[in-house]
């Protein structure tokens, strides 16, 4: 119904709570100048929704009687005015979650001349009529009155007494309000005498052309229940006089895309950053995030980062739970918007997989893709230079070989994150596939958990310091140079002798034109010196080796400390069973510039072996382990034995001695 020619447009912007306003309202209405009509409207919900049996009408005539709500009887629901219409829309046609779908009065063509983009209806072409045999849709170019009408959007299933209403506008006067008290199968409306409007006849002084009238809260005072309305809202109680100001024609709601929240899943040790892309027309007044926890509603201010990013950064919370979340906008002229509302579980941290847990556990483990972090022991290059051949180890104190047939640039002391598959080659254990899944985190990174350990105990068990980087402590028995690609060093303690192999391709010793490469390496790795050597545990044909790929790696081994000028011994106090490979553990003391004589006795005073027998200038506190055995390398009989420690001053000749009994025990 089209009087006057003053312009008007209605916008609603979507104020809302989590867990409120749930049905479509008519956010924006256009009634001047007549050629740029348009109505939009706006789904409040967090699903899409089907609008097959929803209707818009302006063809209320209060005056014979024709009313919308009459539509199930099928008689005196429109007005029948060339200038109004009641139209249905398109069947299975559907609003997309926290979207809008504009309408236009017009033609698409019309309102692309006026506006330069696409509607996404149009009354006159895509609208249904009303029912089938009645044409709802009226003649007139143009619909909306400039003065004052009603226009309600409803919703009907075609089989009910009733429809129910979605949006009430009322604007002028309340000469168009309705009222259904009084009509059977309805609840009570707001009384025609104290329905509000938008109050025109102050408006249209001021305002023309560029000027229209927007939303600036929710439904106000609406009444929420015990209305005729989908939700239950009594649609006609909305102070309509209180819910609008006047702004420019060029001013709309922000824009808000690209919510985003990381981690994508939380745990309550994470801080959470949610993120969002929010622009307008004008200047932004305010930007927050809105959220519920377990039930408990917050507000936090986002941060503009730089452009239209804003942030904020939520502290970790402390217990697990359900985090709802929106980001709500408010520009300078107090237009509003949110965005949808977005779920994610707060839960406990997973356990970590270290490496350890991998090596325990293989046959649950292999095949599996899997996420590490570790320090790199043994860097690309070193092992293997057409290939990828590393090594990693974690806290755990455990490590895998790294291999893949691509070359990567990994070094020593690097801190990586790394992805790829466990599998198992030849006894020794890899993740592989790794080459274009991996990040340096860090460089020149400390070795986590590195232990020394006796050469017994890689001999006795070489699966279990597979892939370790750790050291041993020892005399160099043999060496053996350029031997297959390499040199072979055997390294021998009390409790036993391994192979150190140090391949060409380190250039740690010699390089792969068999050239010497280092003579202090080559000064240090001789017969007869004692030496610290830390490396890789690995197998050659099921025999353990360690793996050296650093020169660095190789250092003089001096064992025990600066003693306090004294003749001191002292033994574990238990038995061992040597039967058993155990060891017995003993710590020794001696003054400076003095001959040390270490021995083992049975009680009747037999000679069993020499443990140390030296000349020595400095005093120092020393500690070892005996295996049980005698000279000749023979374990000795289940009994009682003594330690004698003798040191005589090679100047003065004076001779002090300490003793300590040990127990050989008897394997059952």
């Amino acid at each position: 119904m089209r009087k006057n020619n003053l312009f008007l447009l209605i916008a609603f912007l979507p104020i809302f709570v989590l867990g409120e306003m749930d049905h479509l309202v008519i956010s924006e209405i256009v009634l001047q100048p007549k050629e740029r009509e348009f109505v939009k409207i706006y789904n409040l919900t967090d699903a899409a929704l089907d609008l097959s049996n929803y209707y818009l009408t302006d063809g209320t005539d209060t005056v014979n009687g024709k009313f919308y709500y009459n539509l199930p009887i099928g008689s005196d629901f429109h007005s029948g005015s060339g200038t109004d219409f009641m139209v249905r829309f398109p069947d299975a046609y559907s609003i997309p979650a926290k979207s809008s779908i504009l309408i236009s009065i017009m033609t698409k063509s019309a309102y692309e001349t006026n506006y330069g983009e696409t509607p996404d209806l149009s009354i006159k072409e895509d609208f249904r009529h009303a029912v089938d045999t009645m044409s709802t849709i009226g003649t007139a170019p143009y619909y909306l009155d400039d003065y004052k009408e009603t226009l309600v959007l409803f919703y009907w299933d075609g089989s009910s007494p009733t429809v129910q209403d979605v949006d009430y506008i009322l604007w002028g006067s309340t000469d168009y309000a309705i009222d259904k008290s009084a009509v059977a199968g309805y609840a009570a409306d707001t009384p025609v005498d104290q329905q509000k409007f938008i109050p025109w006849f102050e408006i249209f002084q001021v305002h023309d052309n560029g000027q229209k009238l927007k939303r600036i809260s929710d439904e106000g005072t609406e009444s929420q229940s015990g209305g005729n309305g989908i939700t239950g809202h009594d649609e006609t109680s909305e102070n309509l006089d209180q819910t609008w100001t006047v702004v420019s024609v060029g001013n709309t709601k922000p824009i808000i895309s690209s919510v985003a929240l990381t981690p994508a899943i939380p745990t309550i040790e994470d801080e959470i950053r949610v993120s969002a892309v929010v622009s307008d027309d004008g200047s932004l007044a305010e930007v927050s995030l809105v959220y519920k926890f377990n039930g408990t509603p917050a507000t936090a201010a986002m941060v503009n980062e730089t452009g239209d990013s804003y942030s904020v950064t939520l502290e970790p919370f402390a217990e697990v739970g359900t985090l709802l979340y929106y980001v709500r906008a408010v520009d300078d002229t107090g237009l509003k918007d949110s965005s949808l509302t977005y779920s994610v579980d707060i839960v406990e941290p997973p356990e970590e997989i270290t490496i350890a847990m991998i090596r325990e556990n293989w046959s649950d483990w292999e095949g599996q893709t899997v996420t590490l972090r570790g320090v790199v022991t043994i860097g690309s290059n070193i092992l293997r230079t057409g290939r990828t051949s590393a090594y990693f180890q974690d806290a755990s104190g455990r490590g895998l070989n790294l291999y893949d047939g691509a070359i990567t640039n990994l070094a020593k002391g690097d801190s990586i994150e790394v992805t790829g598959e466990l599998d198992e080659y030849g006894g020794v254990y890899e993740l592989k596939d790794f080459a274009s899944s991996y990040t340096v985190l860090a460089s020149n990174v400390p070795i986590p958990n590195v232990v020394t350990i006796p050469v017994g105990a890689l001999v006795e068990d070489p699966t279990a310091y597979e892939g370790n980087y750790f050291q041993i402590n020892g005399t160099v028995a043999d060496r053996a140079d350029n031997v297959g690609g390499g040199s072979n060093i055997t390294i021998e303690d009390v409790t036993g002798r391994v192979t150190v192999r140090i391949w060409n391709s380190t250039n740690a010793l010699f390089n792969s034109l068999e050239e010497l490469v280092n003579e202090e390496l080559d000064s240090l790795l001789q017969p007869g010196n004692m030496v610290s050597v830390k490396g890789v545990g690995s197998l050659y044909n099921n025999s353990p080796q360690v793996l050296l790929g650093y020169a660095e790696d190789v250092e003089y081994y001096i064992p025990g400390e600066p003693g306090n000028e004294k003749t001191k011994l002292s033994v574990a106090p238990y038995p061992f069973v040597p039967q058993l490979g155990e060891v017995i553990k003993y710590s020794y003391e001696y003054p400076s510039n003095c001959r040390v004589i270490l021995r083992v006795y049975d009680m009747s005073g037999r000679f069993i072996t020499t443990l140390e027998d030296g000349y020595y200038a400095l005093s120092w506190h020393k500690e070892n382990v005996w295996d049980g055995r005698n000279e000749l390398n023979e374990l000795v009989a289940p009994g009682n034995y003594l330690f004698h420690l003798q040191t005589t001053n090679r100047t003065t000749g004076k001779t002090r001695a300490d003793i300590a009994p040990v127990v050989v025990g008897v394997k059952f």
